[in-house]
């Protein structure tokens, strides 16, 4: 990504953009979410906080950055053609990597506050974001229904959202579940439920 979320101000300069996300990461594991300020990620980060106002325009636009950046590496490393409980279980995997990350758990609960006092914020989460995990899900689901390996009403997008709440609680009160325990708990609840 080159400019910023809204189009303001001229192409960022990658090594700061990154220092910036860095900075912001870093201060989520220490402080969470309520105390992080702009102006403390522009002194780590070592740019000035109107830099941070021209490129994000607010702290929330920011964290949503840092928090959603990840790649989704299992995903990626699942070859064409695999049946989709691979496939389905590799995403599953991305997603709970993501949710079990320090910076997203000390994060996401004041993120989810922000967003829900914004729709705006909310509406760019889910265009930048979301949206493009939710038309995966919809390919791979509607391939796997094509094949006849999942029922014919099974929804992707329905199964991102279940799941991204499921997620959510669970990591709040499984505490001492391992990313394994998590994936597996998952994986098998919607299988049972959409297979063929």
């Amino acid at each position: 990504m080159t400019e910023s979320a809204s189009g303001r101000g001229r192409p960022r300069d990658p090594e700061r953009h990154r220092a910036v996300l860095v900075a912001t990461t870093e201060l989520l594991i220490e402080d969470g979410y309520e105390a992080v300020t702009l102006a403390a990620v522009a002194r780590r980060a070592g740019v000035g906080r109107p830099l941070l106002y021209q490129w994000w325009g607010s702290k929330a636009a920011l964290v949503q950055e840092a928090l959603f950046r990840r790649e989704p590496l299992s995903a990626r490393n699942v070859p064409d053609g695999a049946p989709f409980a691979v496939t389905f279980t590799a995403m599953v995997r991305d997603m709970v990597a993501l949710h079990s990350l320090p910076e997203y758990r000390r994060g996401m609960p004041g993120l989810i506050a922000d967003m829900v006092a914004d729709p705006a914020l909310q509406d760019e989460a889910e265009r930048r974001f979301i949206a493009p995990v939710r038309a995966r899900y919809d390919e791979v689901f509607g391939r796997a229904i094509e094949a006849g390996e999942i029922r014919p009403d099974a929804d992707g997008a329905l199964v991102l959202d279940t799941m991204r709440g499921a997620l959510t609680t669970l990591t709040l009160t499984r505490p001492d579940w391992s990313e394994a325990d998590l994936v597996d708990y998952l994986v098998r609840l919607v299988l049972d439920g959409i297979s063929a």
